[in-house]
């Protein structure tokens, strides 16, 4: 299950390299959360396109991946990867469905405490909505002229064994999620960029299905 936990995570989240020393301390976190909170009960569904980067020391290189990221409320999920290759991870409630080289598999993620735990911080990540982290998360918040930075470091033990930090980037235009970072040790990390977002579009739920 660690390898599985792990693999999911480096799967799911990112950033593009941004440097957080011209960040400061954000001053206003009551007006970050109510507007935060306001912006994600308006978000019935999120499509964009997104360039992934993952990086392990292992293998001393960065690999460019390149797909479209559909959300829609609630708990659903997909993540269609086009580029090098098809792959496919799709989230509906409780259910995940992984399609890599035409093998389906699909896991009941309620049985296990740790990977709904999981969910709820994907989740809470790909779509900015800070809510659903739980107490085992710490939050430090920053801000810049265009962005918001918000790092997260776990502090259960459990959660550590997997995730070494995370940090979200957020567009202060409409608060949506810019760039991702999670790393999972302090050297190998996954990046997302997230572009050409369109809000409460969505048609196709059928991308959601897990069957």
């Amino acid at each position: 299950m660690r390898t599985l936990s792990t693999y999911l995570l480096l799967s799911f989240l990112s950033i593009a390299s941004v440097s957080s020393q011209t960040m400061k301390k954000m001053t206003q976190l009551q007006e970050f959360e109510s507007r935060l909170a306001k912006e994600a009960q308006t978000v019935q569904s999120i499509e964009s396109n997104f360039t992934q980067v993952k990086y392990l020391d292992v293998f001393d290189e960065k690999v460019t991946s390149k797909g479209k990221f559909s959300y829609q409320k609630s708990n659903k999920i997909c993540m269609e990867y086009f580029r090098p290759m098809d792959y496919l991870i799709v989230i509906n409630g409780n259910k995940l469905k992984i399609v890599s080289d035409g093998k389906k598999s699909i896991m009941n993620l309620s049985s296990n405490k740790m990977m709904n735990q999981m969910q709820d911080m994907l989740t809470a990540c790909m779509i900015g909505d800070l809510s659903k982290m739980s107490s085992s998360y710490q939050l430090e918040y920053f801000e810049d002229v265009h962005y918001y930075l918000v790092k997260i470091k776990p502090t259960n033990k459990a959660v550590q064994a997997y995730i070494n930090g995370i940090e979200i980037w957020l567009d202060k235009k409409d608060m949506s999620v810019y760039k991702l970072r999670l790393s999972e040790t302090a050297t190998n990390y996954t990046e997302y960029e997230f572009y050409h977002k369109k809000f409460n579009s969505l048609k196709d739920e059928t991308k959601f299905a897990v069957r």
